[in-house]
């Protein structure tokens, strides 16, 4: 029984681990070919807020989320395009905040924004440290469990 368990539960680890790997990964990938695109560095400004629209495929509709609006001025155009719509971000960024964005010279309105792709990293760190606590403390609880069972 107890190396069933043991099994389970380093299953679902790797299983998490494993998935986890994958995800970021694929984002890393997608993220790095924008990367290669946006190269010129402006100083933007956030002048508003926008709605974004996210589809959902568990629910199979869109929600609608907040994301500061960057405006920047490349090569005598003005442009603008939106941020993160993380809410610990738009909580630090205020209408007139400056913000380094790199820019794509092909596509001006496509931008990256380091400080927010930091902020994202700091946050998805948070998560994955959260869960993996979890994850060790039910470890722990059914450990000590079957150990109190045998004790009596």
């Amino acid at each position: 029984m107890d190396y069933l368990l043991v099994y389970i539960i380093g299953f679902v680890v790797l299983f998490v681990v494993g998935s986890s790997i994958v995800i970021l990964t694929k984002l890393h990938i997608e993220e790095k070919k924008r990367r290669k695109k946006c190269t010129e560095i402006v100083v933007a400004e956030v002048v508003d807020y926008t709605e974004v629209s996210i589809y959902d495929r568990e629910t199979e509709s869109y929600d609608i989320k907040r994301a500061p609006l960057y405006e920047y001025s490349y090569k005598g155009e003005f442009c603008r395009c939106a941020g993160s719509t993380s809410k610990s971000w738009l909580k630090k960024m205020q209408i007139g905040s400056k913000v380094e964005l790199f820019v794509d010279p092909e596509n001006p309105k496509s931008c990256i924004c380091p400080a927010e792709e930091k902020h994202d990293n700091i946050q998805a760190i948070k998560g994955l440290s959260i869960g993996i606590g979890v994850i060790l403390v039910i470890i722990l609880g059914i450990k000590l469990f079957f150990a109190y069972c045998e004790s009596i």
